[in-house]
């Protein structure tokens, strides 16, 4: 190993070994505390100083794999979670800004008989293994792999009733390998999810997710299950309402809780998919972020349209930085200079400064998708997995 390669090692051996010396230094003085010590009667008795805040139903939560402690999310005795705690200090400067907010936050409530000892080690070292406040650099070496790309169908509406088998058929010519169908409970383009699901499997296209509506996971959970199954898909995800107000978002973010805990049991995990609307701010609060800390990262995904989000000026970047882990589907989507819709690679987005944070966001697939295709569906479906295969980030 040459000194320029061996630098990097270094600097991860010397971050690892700083947040292990961390976690060492305060295993042997740290008392052992009762988890259940703050009572309920003192959250009774105090008002909710975070009413939009993270769910004490999930866990303590950094990213996917080791950056999710595995610790409740307790109520700290005021309606706040730990994670409200430790993300009022947010935007981080740095990794190792991240780690010292975590460290005082932790050795605190752990003095106030909140966590154990062995909770806020855990909650350390999940800290340290995830990558809140690191700067992802685009090299311009990295490839988005084909396997996770797909196409939203939507793209393809227009010929999808009609003539499916031509349609899928030609989206796998050009180099698809998944398609993400959406519709409702036994209408997917006018036919059963039954009839469809061989018709896709034949054009040698996967499904990863499927959409659905509200409506569905309220009234016909078995349904949606069994649609999700025809399609082998592991995901379903729905898209929200303009005329929420907060109540509804956190009616929304329980609702999604509850059926993601049974989809979680049939191997399947619930979705959220954005538009612009969700970002309206009410009394200073916008929707997504109730819908993104009332969900139990566990059990409920979000599928990040990227161009609805720079549509009413949200960075994409941003918004992962503050909600690390949370991002299994993208749908990579691009926006003309004139605000229209525009093939992938061919508008302002720009894509390499997002993927460089896939890792940041967790996700597993990259659906392109154009809701005004010109000149016809498949033709603009095609020029999109061309660009997005050539893109390097």
């Amino acid at each position: 190993m040459d000194r320029t390669s061996a630098r990097p090692f270094r600097t991860r051996l010397a971050r690892s070994l700083l947040a292990a010396s961390i976690v060492v230094a305060i295993l042997p003085f740290a008392p052992a505390a009762a988890a259940d010590a703050h009572t309920p009667d003192l959250r009774e008795q105090t008002a909710d100083a975070c009413p939009w805040g993270y769910t004490s139903s999930a866990t303590v939560f950094f990213g996917q794999d080791r950056a999710d402690s595995g610790v409740p999310n307790r109520d700290l005795g005021d309606g706040c979670t730990i994670m409200d705690a430790i993300w009022a200090e947010a935007p981080f400067a740095n990794h190792g800004g991240f780690l010292l907010t975590v460290t005082r936050l932790t050795a605190s409530i752990k003095r106030d008989g909140v966590i154990t000892s062995t909770e806020q080690a855990r909650i350390l070292l999940a800290a340290a293994g995830s990558d809140v406040g690191k700067r992802q650099r685009v090299t311009g070496t990295r490839a988005v792999p084909d396997r996770r790309i797909g196409l939203v169908l939507y793209t393809v509406r227009a010929t999808m009733p009609a003539a499916p088998e031509a349609t899928l058929e030609a989206l796998a010519d050009c180099g698809y390998r998944n398609a993400e169908p959406s519709g409702g409970v036994n209408n997917f383009y006018g036919r059963t999810a039954a009839q469809l699901a061989p018709l896709v499997a034949r054009a040698g296209l996967t499904v990863p997710s499927i959409g659905v509506g509200l409506g569905d996971l309220e009234n016909n959970l078995d349904g949606v299950i069994a649609d999700a199954r025809a399609f082998g898909a592991r995901y379903v995800r729905i898209s929200g309402s303009g005329s929420w107000d907060l109540d509804d978002y956190s009616r929304v973010a329980a609702t999604l809780n509850s059926v993601g805990a049974r989809l979680k049991q049939a191997g399947i995990t619930v979705a959220y998919h954005n538009h612009g609307f969700e970002f309206t701010e009410q009394d200073g609060v916008r929707g997504y972020d109730v819908l993104v800390r009332e969900t139990d990262p566990n059990l409920v995904a979000m599928e990040l349209d990227l161009y609805w989000a720079a549509s009413v000026g949200i960075d994409p970047v941003r918004l992962i930085q503050q909600y690390p882990g949370r991002f299994s589907l993208f749908h990579v989507k691009d926006m003309a200079a004139d605000g229209s819709f525009a093939d992938v690679g061919e508008g302002t987005i720009d894509f390499t400064r997002v993927f460089a944070y896939s890792g940041v966001a967790g996700v597993e697939y990259y659906l392109t998708e154009n809701d005004s295709p010109r000149p016809d569906g498949v033709s603009s479906a095609c020029d999109s997995y061309t660009n997005l295969r050539a893109l390097r980030y």
